[in-house]
Formats: C-alpha cells, sequence, structure tokens
C-alpha cells in the first residue's frame, strides 16, 4: 500500500487464525494497519451448529415411513415386547432381531414360518400374525402391510 493517507484495516471473527501467507507493506507517512477480532454472532453460532442438525435431519429421513416420522424403537423396548411371543426367551429375541435386520420382508416371513414350526415363536391365539407384525412394523423392521404379513405367515 502506498500513499498519504493509506490503510489497511481487517475485519476478523473470533475463530480466525492468523495467515502466514500474506506479505503486507505499507508505505507512506501515515500509513495504518489496523486488525479487528470480533465474538461470534448469533448467525455465525448457528452456522456452525449446521451440520449437526443436518445429521439428525438426514437420521430423521431415514426414519420416516409414510412422510411420518418414526421414532426410534430402543432394541430393549422392543426385546421386551417380543419376549411374550418367543416363549419369553431373551436369546431367540435378540438372535431373531439380528438375523432379520436388513433382511428382506418376503425372507422375514419364511424366517418366523420356519421359527414356528421349530416351536421357537409361539403359535398361542395367532400372536405371530397380528402382535409380531404390530410390533415389527412399529420398529420399522417390517413395512410391508399386515395383510401381505398375514398372506405369508401361516
Amino acid at each position: 500500500m502506498t500513499g498519504k493517507n493509506a490503510q489497511y484495516i481487517e475485519h476478523r471473527g473470533v475463530n480466525a487464525s492468523p495467515d502466514s501467507d500474506r506479505d503486507i507493506r505499507m508505505e507512506g507517512d501515515e500509513a495504518v494497519y489496523q486488525e479487528y477480532a470480533y465474538g461470534q454472532t448469533e448467525h455465525q453460532a448457528q452456522q456452525q451448529q449446521e451440520p449437526a442438525n443436518a445429521k439428525n435431519d438426514e437420521e430423521k429421513k431415514m426414519l420416516t415411513v409414510n412422510g411420518v416420522y418414526v421414532e426410534p424403537v430402543k432394541e430393549e423396548d422392543l426385546t421386551e415386547a417380543l419376549k411374550p411371543i418367543f416363549y419369553n426367551n431373551g436369546e431367540d429375541v435378540r438372535q431373531f432381531l439380528k438375523e432379520i435386520t436388513g433382511m428382506q420382508p418376503n425372507n422375514i416371513t419364511d424366517l418366523v414360518n420356519q421359527w414356528v414350526k421349530d416351536k421357537r415363536i409361539s403359535d398361542y391365539g395367532n400372536s405371530r400374525k397380528g402382535q409380531l407384525w404390530e410390533i415389527l412394523n412399529e420398529a420399522g423392521l417390517y413395512t410391508k402391510s399386515r395383510q401381505n404379513w398375514c398372506r405369508r405367515v401361516y
């Protein structure tokens, strides 16, 4: 910078780091260099939190069924809800949940039929048709209709 009244003024935010790659030369009788650092404004604080909020929004989108947000179900609650259908065997419930995670709906119903045959899932009162579908559907593990479930589970 040259000139009698040359000035260099830089405004920086609170999280700015010094730049070592710039060369500032000031020439002149009244050359002035000023640098200011400010605290964060509310807008800047919101911008920094946006990536975290965006991640939460993405998770919510993944947990949306037919445009309605579905609160994630805790595994312990799911296990407790399923225990009566699995003859109160928590190990079988956990194994079943592990096996069906990411499985296609038709394969889930085939597995249910096999486990009913093996006496690992209760047949009492047709709990495998109504109750089991309802719990798995609410948890987002089986997303097809109840009618589809009842046609495939015998």
